[in-house]
This record gives structure tokens, sequence and C-alpha cells, in this order.
């Protein structure tokens, strides 16, 4: 696999993206202080995949029917927990799209900081409970995706038994891939249909697209909001032989709102694989059709 830490060697100046501009953006394939801020967020990354709640520590998912179900180590529980989980930790009570959770007694759930005595109506995507107050203790987080209701499991002792220098690679630094953009903003009321790995489609309000010139052709890349950054999903010609085969994500800066002609940049470096590609228990979203280079970028995450 490529090394984790690449250095800042000088590399075969025919490997270097054609459009690439000397006096362009800070690359880390040439800049330190880049360079440094590249390997800041490489481990940010890796540390946000080993985390307890982190992709590596996810050990299922769940979807739950209209009824009861319990969730316990115990062999009749429906919705499965791990040793040494308490047998019957909480029962998930579903009403249409409706789900609370009723703790199995005054100390068997965290969320928060504090023990649960009385049920939960879930009411955000994502709502947090723990096994217990320890850091390394298991826990679930409840997921209200479209219609469905679920409950996915996670377990800190298989994050811990991974190893990041094995399992996550990247391409090695090359200069060019730190390119220039230009943000154009959607018009009023655009969507895009982002369809999702369990073949849902939501439409989601589009931000706009990110104009800029590579491999000596101008492109476009269509972008959603991340909170107050820019969020893109895209597949290039290497996506399936050097990297997941479904695409890669990028967050970008918004332009600030002084910035001339909305002027951005796209840091290439920092494409990473979805959480797909580390667990088989996420409902990533597919990029859009018009998100798809026909070159490849090598550059950021790639296949161990």
């Amino acid at each position: 696999m490529p090394d984790a830490r690449p250095n800042l060697s000088t590399k075969d100046p025919t490997s270097t993206p054609s459009g690439a501009t000397p006096d362009g953006p800070p690359d880390p394939a040439t800049d330190p202080t880049a360079h440094a801020a590249l390997q800041a967020w490489r481990d940010a990354y890796v540390a946000r995949l080993t985390a307890p709640d982190g992709w590596w520590a996810i050990c299922g998912l769940h979807w739950l029917e209209n009824g009861e179900t319990v969730a316990g180590s115990a062999p009749d529980a429906g919705l499965p927990l791990p040793v040494p989980c308490p047998a019957h930790a909480a029962t998930f009570h579903r009403d249409g799209s409706r789900v609370t959770v009723v703790p199995a007694g005054t100390s068997s759930l965290w969320s928060d900081g504090a023990p649960l005595s009385e049920p939960v109506t879930i009411e955000q995507d994502g709502r947090a409970f723990a096994l217990g107050p320890k850091p390394d203790a298991p826990r679930f987080t409840v997921l209200l995706r479209g219609e469905r209701r679920g409950v996915r499991t996670f377990d800190p002792a298989r994050a811990s038994a991974r190893d990041p220098q094995r399992e996550v690679a990247w391409y090695p630094l090359e200069p060019g891939w730190v390119v220039p953009a230009r943000f154009e903003p959607a018009t009023d009321g655009e969507t895009v249909p982002v369809v999702n790995q369990l073949g849902d489609v939501m439409q989601t309000p589009a931000a706009g697209r990110l104009r800029f010139r590579l491999q000596g052709t101008e492109h476009a890349l269509l972008a959603t909001w991340k909170g107050e950054s820019l969020f893109v999903n895209l597949r290039d010609a290497g996506s399936g032989p050097e990297s997941y085969g479904a695409g890669r994500f990028l967050d970008v800066a918004a332009p600030d709102s002084a910035a001339a002609n909305g002027a951005t940049v796209l840091d290439l470096q920092r494409l990473h694989h979805p959480p797909c590609a580390h667990t088989p228990f996420a409902t990533c979203p597919l990029p859009p059709l018009e998100n798809r280079l026909p070159f490849v970028v090598r550059a950021g995450e790639r296949t161990a």
C-alpha cells in the first residue's frame, strides 16, 4: 500500500496533472505548511474511523418493524447487542414513523452523559445511546431513513482490533491536485435526486456547481450543502480499479462572501472513501450522474 505519510520528495514532472500552475493554491506535495495540514487532516480522518462510535466499531444494522423489538445480548433478543451487554437492555416501540426507546432498567442506557430512567421518543436521526458510562461501552444509534426506522449498533472493541496502517491507503503525493475553482450558486429551488445504496431517493437542495480546469479541460461538479461547507460526491475513472467503486467524498470551503467571482479551492488530496467502503452497515449516497470525471484522480484515499 502507499506510504501513509508520504514525503515531499521531487516527483516526475510528467505525472503532474495538466493545467497545474506554479502560482496556484498551496500544494501539500511542495509546500511544507500545506503538507502538515494535510497530514493532520488524515490523522483526524483515521481517528474518526477508530473512535468508539466510528465506522469501524459498527457491528450491526437492524431495521425496525412496527411493534416491539427487544435489544440485548440474550439469544432471544430480536436486536442483538454484543456481550457483555445486558441480556435485555432496551425495548424499541415502533408505531409508523414514531420510535420510542424504553430502557430495561435505571442504569441500562445512557445518553448525553446521564443514565436514562424514562422512555425516549426519537425525534432526530442519529440519536445515540450507550450501554453504560465508560468511553468504550457498546452503544447504538437510531436511524431515520425515509420511511425506514433502524438501529445501528457499535462495539468499540471491533475498531481497536483493526490496523489503519494496513486498511487505509493514500495515493503518493504529486503536485497539481489542489486546484482553483469558481463556485456558481444553484438557481432558487433547484434540487438533485440523491440515491442511497438502499435505493431510497431524496430530493436534496443543490448548493451550486464548482467549475475548474484540470487535465487541460474545464469541468464542473455539483455540490450540496454540508453545514456551512460544500459537499461533493464524485466518481472518476479510477473508481473501482483504484479506489472505492461507488465514488469518493470531498468537503470544499464555501467562498467567502467577499471573494471575487466565488473563488474557492478543490483540494483533491482530501478525497476520501464514503463510510460504505469501511463497513457493510452504512447507507451511503451515490454520486449524481453529472459528477463523473473522465480521468483518474490519483490523489486522496485509495484502495489498500
